[in-house]
């Protein structure tokens, strides 16, 4: 056993197991003479409720972590490339992806015991929001390794600092096929070489001017292309924000429609046990009511046999007197 195998099996528990099952791993590599890997076990922390979520579903749904790196590859291919219209048409479809992958995690969570609050279930929404963005934080949230949310604007580099425990090569990011927005620039500008500069020279300026020609269109589609992909990105925010705000109000409306569910399902529990109580007293009334009738009949009976035995003591009485 290694750190990383340590790491992996740790973070696969739910948090109310987290700390008994590293006290028993570092026990395990103690007896196993490793003193040094006890000591690392020892020092992971438990991860937050987000980054426990995310790791969840890396362990027991590995298809929803697969669906959201395979969008954000998608995303920012389109990005890099300058293809404005399906960046466009991604960047709607961004957040049903985030959407969903968030309420799957909720599920899973409360079907281990372990219901993530509403902040939590940001943190997972951020998260995976930021892996979409960067290619490292999609590599990060695949480890079932992760400590802590991750967050990033898909301008810059997501921060891994203690993201990941027991982290390693296999967790950075690899190359990626397309092309950096720099180097797609640096593509684009036209290339001026000394051969080049020599050649104008030699050549008429009517030779030359075709050329410039070119070069001026395609730094007019260039500079349009560019400008189609400011206006995506524009829209893309502006209907980001919407649609955050629209996810707010469906993640409250969710949480409204589970908690009253509950209710529901208790409310019906205690009408059940209402009906049993109902039918047990009813049952025990009608014993009470037979046994009362019963004794009326037993009071009545008693009611004239005192009636007769008084007259005949009463009888008795005046034969004493008469006799006296």
């Amino acid at each position: 056993m290694d750190l990383r195998d340590a790491a992996q099996e740790l973070y696969a528990v739910t948090p109310r197991d987290f700390t008994a099952e590293r006290t028993a791993l570092v026990r395990k590599a103690k007896d196993a003479g490793q003193k040094d890997l006890a000591k690392e076990i020892g020092n992971l922390p438990k991860p937050a409720a987000g980054a426990w979520a995310i790791n969840m579903l890396a362990v027991h749904k590995p298809e929803v972590i697969d669906g959201v790196v395979r969008f954000g590859v998608s995303l920012r291919t389109a990005q890099e490339e300058g293809d404005a219209e399906a960046f466009r048409e991604l960047g709607q479809q961004r957040q049903g992806q985030l959407t969903s992958a968030v309420h799957t995690a909720k599920d899973l969570a409360s079907e281990l015991g372990a219901a993530l609050s509403a902040a939590a279930a940001a943190d997972v929404e951020q998260t995976f929001r930021a892996a979409m963005a960067d290619a490292g934080a999609a590599v990060a949230v695949g480890t079932g390794r992760l400590v802590r949310g991750l967050s990033g604007s898909g301008f810059e580099a997501v921060d891994l600092t203690g993201a990941i425990a027991a982290t390693g090569p296999d967790d950075e990011a690899g190359p990626v096929s397309a092309k950096t927005p720099a180097k797609r620039a640096a593509k684009t500008e036209p290339a001026t070489t000394p051969r080049a500069a020599t050649t104008s020279k030699e050549k008429p300026s009517r030779e030359k001017e075709p050329k410039d020609e070119a070069t001026s269109l395609a730094d007019r589609r260039a500079a349009k292309q560019q400008a189609a992909l400011e206006e995506a990105r524009r829209d893309f925010e502006a209907a980001d924000k919407d649609a955050r705000e629209a996810e707010a109000a469906a993640s409250e409306a969710w949480d409204t429609v589970k908690e009253l569910a509950g209710r529901r399902t208790d409310l019906k529990s205690e009408i059940e046990d209402v009906k049993k109580r109902l039918a047990t007293l009813e049952a025990e009334l009608i014993g009470i009511t037979r046994d009362a009738e019963s004794a009326e009949s037993d009071k009545k009976r008693a009611v004239r046999a005192a009636t007769q035995q008084r007259r005949a003591a009463d009888q008795a009485q005046r034969r004493v007197e008469r006799l006296s």
